[in-house]
């Protein structure tokens, strides 16, 4: 007798957006009975970026679809046109392998491409960290967009469980099994201080600061110019080594690339990686003074590691933070106060591990298992007392 296997479909469409998903991957893949159907598309085929789907290759996992690139810059209409492009491509695949479930994590634009498909085509979507805010980035509205197409929900605090019921969703389809990234940071082995700076050149006397820094798509300042003052502000720190990860490809994100390796020419305390991979990245994270930026990883994983974040502008407002997440405007002044403060003073500093939950991977594989034995995913609006 023939064993029909469920298929799975995860997408994931940059480094670090795997790294969240690779234990889960990893579970899904294992299982006798279920069928991964492994998608790689955005940064992940990038060269800019680092060819990242190289990664999933050495973790022994088999990219089924790689979704091409087409996007040459990054403006807010190559955005759209991508979009509109990649749903068309999207759904001629899905529609020719029909996986049972797809699964998808955040809010990038790529990933919103695939729900959209996914939606039309009548294929239940499991959704990961939904219900959470950033209103700094237009990302926010595409997160809340993608809740409403998915039928399932694993978020990452019960905050974030209560949005999405407010959102219309029943509460027996929303579940909190806390963070993966956080999980994966506890299972991590960090490489040594003195090894990783051996590595990067970098004098075991000399404080770090590790930098993600996007642009801020909702804001008053213009684009460019978020990036100069912010460079402006570093300018200033001679003595401190700055190693900056690539930002990612949103609108004018070519820009601050650009300035950075401007900034890099003329400055040898600064370093600057297209992708570092999870192992190195979270090693950094942990032998650091300091992360500076307005990345997710910064407010959501950081702590973790018990190393103090300086999140800068309103990327990430309305995230619930650590007390060891540290916010200001993007301002010349206020950067600079910020940085002397966290770095120069006796500051006692508290971390907290709001995001972690114990076996947050093998929940989610277990709530998807139970997902897919049922004969009707059909949700109806959930009006919340």
């Amino acid at each position: 007798m023939t064993l029909f296997k469920k298929k799975i479909c995860v997408v994931t469409s940059s480094r670090s957006e795997y790294g969240l998903l690779k234990n889960l991957i990893f579970e899904i893949k294992k299982s006798k009975k279920l069928k991964l159907q492994l998608i790689a598309t955005g940064m992940h085929l990038s060269t800019r970026h680092g060819l990242t789907y190289k990664e999933i290759i050495e973790d022994n996992f088999k990219i089924n679809y790689a979704c091409p690139v087409k996007i040459k810059n990054t403006t807010f209409s190559d955005v759209s046109q991508y979009c509109g492009n990649s749903i068309s491509d999207n759904s001629r695949y899905l529609e020719k392998k029909r996986p049972d479930i797809v699964i998808l994590l955040g809010d990038r634009y790529e990933v919103f491409s695939f729900c959209i498909a996914s939606f039309f085509l009548q294929i239940p979507i499991i959704h990961i960290h939904g219900g959470e805010i950033t209103e700094g980035a237009f990302d926010d509205s595409l997160r809340h967009s993608i809740t409403k197409l998915s039928n399932y929900h694993f978020v990452i605090h019960n905050a974030y469980k209560k949005r999405i019921i407010q959102l219309g969703e029943h509460p027996s389809r929303v579940y909190n099994f806390g963070a993966l990234g956080v999980e994966n940071i506890k299972k991590t082995k960090i490489i040594t201080k003195k090894i990783l700076l051996r590595r990067f050149k970098i004098p075991l006397d000399k404080k770090i600061i590790l930098i993600t820094f996007h642009p801020e798509t909702q804001s008053n300042i213009p684009l460019k110019k978020q990036i100069k003052i912010f460079l402006s502000v570093l300018n200033r720190f001679k003595n401190i080594y700055f190693v900056f990860t690539y930002n990612n490809p949103d609108p004018e994100g070519n820009f601050f690339i650009n300035e950075i390796k401007k900034f890099q020419k003329k400055n040898k305390n600064v370093k600057l990686f297209s992708s570092l991979g999870v192992k190195i990245y979270h090693s950094l994270i942990k032998n650091v003074d300091l992360v500076i930026g307005n990345s997710s990883s910064g407010v959501l994983e950081v702590p973790s590691l018990k190393t103090p974040t300086l999140n800068i502008g309103n990327r990430q407002k309305g995230r619930l933070f650590s007390r060891s997440v540290f916010c200001c405007d993007n301002n010349k002044k206020e950067i600079e106060k910020k940085i002397k403060k966290i770095l120069f003073s006796n500051l006692k500093i508290k971390f907290d591990d709001i995001y972690y939950k114990k076996n947050t991977s093998i929940l989610m594989f277990n709530k998807i298992k139970n997902i897919l034995n049922k004969k009707n995913h059909t949700k109806k609006f959930y009006d919340a007392a």
